[in-house]
């Protein structure tokens, strides 16, 4: 029998910080792989049957149940998407009982307590039906109204963009302020015009409100690229076409409802509110 001489890996795991003895798992692209460093207790052709074999152990679950709204429902209490159930019972003369709701996610597993409970499939579709059959009603808008609706859409936009920017400009010159207090306390405690202890505590306050300030930085920032990149320009004919297609329908059509609704969500008291990708 031919044995080839195998491989050492290493850095299967790397620690968090010098300062902790916490360490992470690496991912398998950063392990270091050294070949041939030691005589493998079998040849390569036996490893790759056995290898082969068990992947032919390797089975996709089948999902038994699917409904086309799954994947865009969510718990309208916690905000967790919700996972999709069905019961079935046989009734004595032979036929199939069943009902298909969706459950918040966490409530279904039991991670956490979450005071939404279930609603019916049926509930959310006719709900979306109902919904998407007052936004088609908008829609029949003649061409100067649609141009105004742009228009307000723009001015909308604008105004939002520029106080989300004065907001921006105050929180950075607040930062600096906060920055060169931090630079003068630091500079009074080494010239000994303050106690060690009094710049512990000075700092201490000072790195918090810094810490603040740059947090809401970073929110503004990000509020400030999700209303640029908005587009307020809808097509409404694509919009009515998918729309008028998918009512005529007597099943919900997923790709359909991929292209018309962003999300649905619905809290304990069964009160439905759908997203829509458009908006008029």
């Amino acid at each position: 029998m031919k044995f080839i001489f195998g491989s050492v890996v290493g850095r299967k795991f790397q620690k968090v910080s010098h300062k902790i003895a916490k360490v992470r798992c690496t991912k398998k692209e950063e392990h270091i792989v050294l070949e041939n460093m030691h005589e493998p207790i079998i040849d390569i052709e036996t490893w790759n049957k056995a290898q082969d074999k068990l992947n032919g152990y390797t089975k996709v679950r089948d999902r038994k149940y699917n409904h086309e709204l799954k994947g865009l429902v969510y718990c309208g209490e916690c905000g967790n998407k919700a996972t999709l159930r069905c019961r079935e019972e046989k009734r004595k003369d032979g036929s199939v009982w069943r009902a298909t709701y969706f459950i918040c996610s966490k409530r279904n597993n039991y991670s956490g307590l979450c005071d939404c409970k279930q609603i019916s499939a049926n509930l959310l579709e006719e709900a979306v039906k109902q919904q998407l059959k007052k936004e088609l009603e908008k829609i029949n808008l003649t061409e100067d109204e649609i141009k105004q609706v742009y228009e307000e859409a723009k001015q909308q936009a604008k105004s939002k963009e520029n106080l989300l920017k004065t907001v921006l400009n105050n929180l950075k010159e607040e930062l600096k302020q906060v920055e060169q207090n931090i630079q003068e306390i630091y500079q009074d405690k080494i010239n000994r015009v303050i106690q060690v202890e009094d710049f512990k505590v000075i700092y201490e306050k000072m790195q918090k409100q810094r810490d603040k300030i740059l947090k809401e930085i970073k929110q503004t920032e990000s509020t400030l690229n999700q209303n640029n990149e908005k587009s307020h320009k809808v097509d409404f004919q694509k919009i009515k076409q998918i729309a008028d297609k998918f009512l005529k329908l007597e099943k919900p059509n997923k790709i359909m409802l991929e292209q018309l609704i962003e999300k649905i969500e619905f809290d304990k008291e069964k009160n439905i509110r759908i997203k829509f990708l458009f908006k008029i």
